[in-house]
């Protein structure tokens, strides 16, 4: 044998520096802290917790990220497709609604002192007068350029 197992030291650890002895709750209790029991200390009473302890609950599991399948996809183009054809019949609703009926021919009766001339410049500002003048002349079958008052000039 070996000397050192021979003369092994005897260690005795004082009650004081032993692990102090813990109560643990049983599961399904309130939380409270647990108690400590410390003989060692005379200033406290043994039932006296040393600090509190806090019940540790793992963490709660995190969300998956969201993701777009293809039947998701397919879904949301089709709601997009859905608002835009919805917009569209809004605004061929709020559109003003076309004239089906074509305005007849204007007729203007000639008065004292008017020509070809005041006529065209007076029905069509924004015209040439030349081409207008031409344009009633066709339209009346005006062989000439005279006019009488009172007669009646159909324009455009």
């Amino acid at each position: 044998m070996s000397v050192a197992t021979e003369f092994a030291p005897t260690v005795s650890i004082p009650e004081r520096a032993r692990a102090p002895r813990l109560t643990v709750a049983p599961a399904g209790a309130p939380h409270r802290p647990a108690e400590v029991a410390a003989p060692w200390s005379p200033a406290r009473p043994a039932a006296a917790p040393l600090a509190p302890v806090t019940w540790l609950r793992p963490p709660a599991p995190e969300p998956a990220p969201l993701r777009l399948t293809r039947r998701g996809t397919l879904v949301l183009a089709l709601a997009v497709a859905m608002v835009g054809v919805g917009l569209v019949w809004l605004a061929r609703l709020s559109a003003p609604a076309a004239s089906t009926t074509a305005p007849g021919p204007r007729v203007v009766t000639v008065q004292p002192g008017d020509t070809l001339w005041s006529i065209a410049s007076r029905v069509a500002p924004q015209v040439d007068p030349r081409a207008e003048v031409d344009r009633l002349v066709r339209l009346n079958h005006l062989g000439g350029a005279a006019i009488a008052p009172g007669e009646q000039l159909r324009v455009r």
